[in-house]
């Protein structure tokens, strides 16, 4: 009776995968026939989508941060809600070994440092949910991302509902500071010594658009195929706008505030920047259905002061 029992609540709880489904992404098309069970996530943040749509993956990647489970503070109370204590793989490539020794029966790997070779021996383990089709290297809406990954775990309709959620959280911040509509925004991160730029299709310039500023122009010619640029430190006018957001740690900082080029700058005679903190250089990186919500409301008083000058 307990056994019965166990399995009937397991088929309540399961994926909604009635039949086999296929997905179509960047390599090809995924053919999934069962609701899967063993879930291995291979790229940076697709963790915080899974912890969303309510499922515990069995392994995940971690990017940067090394935090537990490799969740950040804005994905950790999703993550304990489902239970998920994950394996987690170090590490910039994609570890292939790793990966089969989890014996999953889907692989998650949608923004991931994946080129058709991986994808072929990552498909000869388990299925492989891809990046979506139609969109440069690290350029897919988050939208698209939770879209196909819904698909793939029978979840369509709990994804339209995070998106749609989502979506007021960011029309109720915009809503509540007009001052956002039509300002120019950039964000910018310190490497080194170089400063990178991001092109519009960035997921942090998406993140800005959404809330009504506006990108420049000649970022996007700026933008390389991946995305984004590099210039030297002394380029701080490329920077130069109505709000900048800095992307970073408290050297890049220093470093950037030090610069005669940047003192000069109307930039820092207004006080128009803002510098971003570890936890909100973390989610303007991941942009996630989880990570959004948190930066925005983090970000947007700090935005609303860098636009008043304080």
């Amino acid at each position: 009776m307990r056994a019965a029992l166990l399995f009937c609540l397991f088929l309540l709880s399961a994926p909604a995968l009635a039949e086999p489904v296929e997905i179509i992404h960047r390599f090809g098309t995924t053919r999934i026939d069962a609701p899967p069970q063993r879930i291995v996530s291979v790229g940076y943040h697709e963790q915080d989508f899974l912890y969303a749509l309510g499922i515990a993956p069995v392994g995940v990647h971690d990017w940067f941060g090394a935090r537990p489970f490799a969740t950040w503070v804005w994905a950790d109370p999703a993550r304990k809600a489902v239970g998920a204590k994950p394996q987690v793989q170090r590490g910039f490539e994609i570890d292939l070994e790793w990966v089969w020794q989890l014996q999953p029966d889907l692989i998650v790997a949608s923004f991931a440092p994946m080129d058709a070779a991986t994808y072929d021996q990552l498909s000869r383990i388990a299925p492989v949910v891809g990046p979506p089709s139609g969109y440069p290297d690290w350029g897919a809406p988050w939208q698209e991302e939770l879209r196909l990954i819904a698909r793939a775990t029978g979840r369509q309709d709990q994804a339209e509902t995070i998106i749609a959620d989502v979506a007021a959280v960011l029309a109720d911040i915009r809503a509540k500071y007009p001052a956002f509509d039509g300002a120019s925004a950039a964000v910018a991160h310190v490497a080194g010594t170089k400063l990178v730029g991001y092109g519009p299709a960035d997921g942090a310039n998406r993140f800005m658009t959404a809330l009504g500023f506006s990108i420049p122009d000649d970022f996007d010619t700026l933008a390389s195929e991946a995305g984004n640029f590099s210039v030297s430190l002394e380029r701080i006018d490329l920077f130069d706008r109505d709000v900048a957001l800095w992307l970073g740690d408290a050297a890049g900082r220093t470093l950037v505030e030090a610069l005669p080029a940047f003192q000069a700058s109307d930039l820092a005679q207004s006080d128009r920047s803002v510098w971003a903190d570890e936890q909100e250089t973390g989610a303007m990186s991941f942009q996630t259905p989880l990570s959004i919500p948190w930066a925005v409301r983090r970000l947007a008083p700090k935005f609303h002061q860098a636009l008043q000058g304080d």
